[in-house]
């Protein structure tokens, strides 16, 4: 110790014990014990009411907040809706509105029943329409306006449906392909009638996952490899064969970028081949 502290004087260093940690420990107790605030927040109520005639529909929206803050909108349709079409998107305005807003919990009041997950709390109670005067008035307004009429409640106008049809097609499993077969058994345990088959579908299932509406592939390692039908390996193909950032090269080298780029389909390198024999740039 003599030594090193000849050492160690010629650059003025000197050696200080380490004060006691009493104050430090009491602000680390206080700290790691103190229960956390669990702050509620205020729900919001929501009158909502639609309207539909011969001279349009409309949507009435009233948003009651905490402090007494009240938010009235009336809301034109610019397509052509049911009665029942225009609760729902009176309801589902009202919602976007509240979702804005910020707010987390919400009551609503209408002829509708709607549950939207994207609230922590959400209830929706039936009330006569005597009881929904102002928003019934509100879906009226809407309807009835006259162009060029000034009124100081917001007006907007809705001018597609929030929820599109959806045309439900019969071949599905032709626009499926390859994977008609794994995606049934994986999705609804279906399986084919042929004994052969069964037992090929189930061992190459095995190799194939669902995740979030899409099919991928397992990988020993790879990641996980996102399954194209037809259509979309064809567009694949052309874009890193001959896009922006593709490169003329040869079967094997772009069916390697096809996978690298975390896509797979059972005839990959044979599409690969053809594509290229039919590229004139590659002859």
């Amino acid at each position: 110790m003599i030594a090193w502290s000849i050492e160690l004087s010629e650059f003025s260093i000197r050696y200080e014990s380490r004060g006691p940690l009493k104050a430090q420990c009491l602000a680390d107790f206080v700290a790691e014990l103190t229960p956390a605030s669990t702050e509620t927040s205020q729900a919001w109520t929501l009158h909502v009411d639609g309207s539909s005639n011969s001279k349009g529909g409309g949507a009435g929206i009233i948003l009651e907040g905490p402090n007494q803050v009240t938010l009235e909108q009336s809301l034109k349709f610019g397509f052509k809706a049911t009665n029942n079409q225009a609760e729902y998107e009176a309801l589902l305005a009202g919602l976007r509105l509240a979702r804005d807003l910020g707010a987390r919990r919400v009551n609503c009041n209408s002829d509708s029943k709607l549950m939207i997950s994207s609230f922590d709390e959400f209830s929706v109670k039936h009330v006569p329409r005597e009881q929904n005067a102002r928003a019934d008035l509100l879906s009226k307004l809407a309807s009835t306006k006259k162009p060029g009429q000034h009124r100081t409640i917001i007006q907007e106008t809705l001018h597609s449906p929030s929820l599109e049809d959806k045309i439900v097609n019969a071949n599905d499993s032709e626009e499926l392909g390859w994977m008609a077969d794994i995606w049934s058994y994986l999705q609804e345990g279906t399986l084919p009638t042929d004994t052969d088959e069964v037992r090929r579908v189930r061992v190459r299932s095995a190799k194939f996952i669902i995740i979030n509406g899409e099919l991928f592939k397992r990988g020993i390692s790879t990641p996980l490899l996102k399954c194209l039908t037809t259509s979309q390996a064809t567009y694949v193909i052309k874009e890193i064969h001959q896009g922006i950032c593709g490169m003329h090269t040869g079967a094997r080298s772009m069916a390697a970028r096809v996978l690298r780029a975390g896509y797979y389909w059972p005839t990959l390198k044979s599409d690969c081949q053809n594509y290229i024999q039919k590229c004139k740039e590659c002859q």
